[in-house]
């Protein structure tokens, strides 16, 4: 989480197959990482992909499933690029999951699922475009009681609706 001397972090994970979702934010990630105020980790993309996001401080790690956990916990912001297409139409969100397990507040394009899973200005922010990626950027860089806030609610959403307790219960149920 956050120290006010250090930038924030706003971090992805995926794999090399989905970092193009990344692109076509650039511009905003410009703006946001200016002057040290955040920078990017992603997990699981490719080496090469820092050189497509010039302007922008980017770490990558490699997935690694014993911490993959602990590499999302160090986020401070959990993005979910998408573009409204067919095939991103039938994605699971599985990413805002595992941020939002880890208590961070997120920002996903409303694709899909993520309009379910996300709980706009309770668990993190819904952009549509440019200009509402760059709000959500800095609504949450400036107020770490709100970061804190939608994390606790994303994490209470996660233990509610989709922790292995809740979902057994039902699959138990269906059978």
């Amino acid at each position: 989480p956050a120290d006010a001397r250090r930038a924030l972090v706003v971090g992805w994970i995926g794999s090399p197959a989905t970092e193009h979702y990344l692109l076509p934010l650039l511009p905003v990630l410009q703006a946001v990482c200016a002057g040290g105020r955040a920078r990017l980790v992603l997990v699981g993309a490719s080496a090469g992909l820092a050189q497509s996001l010039p302007g922008v401080p980017v770490q990558i790690q490699p997935w690694v499933e014993q911490t993959e956990a602990a590499q999302i916990a160090d986020f401070d912001i959990g993005i979910m690029p998408l573009p409204d297409e067919p095939w991103e139409r039938g994605k699971c969100g599985y990413k805002l999951i595992q941020y939002m397990a880890c208590g961070l507040p997120v920002v996903a394009s409303p694709v899909g699922v993520n309009r379910d899973i996300v709980e706009p200005g309770l668990t993190g922010y819904l952009a549509g475009d440019a200009t509402q990626w760059q709000q959500a950027f800095e609504t949450l860089l400036q107020d770490a009681a709100l970061r804190q806030r939608l994390g606790a609610a994303g994490r209470q959403r996660v233990t509610q609706v989709y922790s292995m307790q809740v979902q057994g219960a039902r699959i138990a149920a269906l059978l």
